[in-house]
């Protein structure tokens, strides 16, 4: 795997990522509304989907990095393999914020549906 492929793989990754994020409708052109919900729920997708990417690609960096002997290549291998490691933690991060964020959400809407249920008159 050359160094440009792998540049370009992360670039195409990252722009399907963002797309995915905001949905099909927004690359349509299309103006769709989505819930809160919809856009976590696409968001998670798609980091799964990148997160599933980052280690398939950790794990090539760490069997090419084996097989070269120039020392300066086997390093800017291990230091890309570092960095999508720090990636990968950065991803789990944001994802434990969106499912909070998201349980957070799901609470409140629930609280104000009950306070609105109790006090319209029946």
């Amino acid at each position: 795997m050359s160094l440009a492929s792998l540049l370009l793989g992360c670039a195409t990754l990252l722009s399907l990522f963002s797309q995915g994020a905001l949905g099909k409708a927004g690359r349509l052109g299309k103006v769709v509304e989505q819930t809160q919900h919809e856009k976590a729920e696409a968001t998670l997708l798609a980091m799964k989907e990148f997160k599933r990417y980052l280690e398939g690609l950790e794990k090539d960096l760490s069997r090419t990095s084996k097989r070269y002997s120039n020392r300066e290549v086997a390093q800017g291998v291990g230091f890309v393999a570092a960095g999508i490691h720090e990636a990968l933690n950065y991803l789990e991060i944001v994802r434990k914020v969106i499912v909070k964020t998201e349980r957070v959400v799901a609470k409140r809407n629930i609280a104000s549906e009950n306070a609105a249920l109790s006090s319209s008159p029946s």
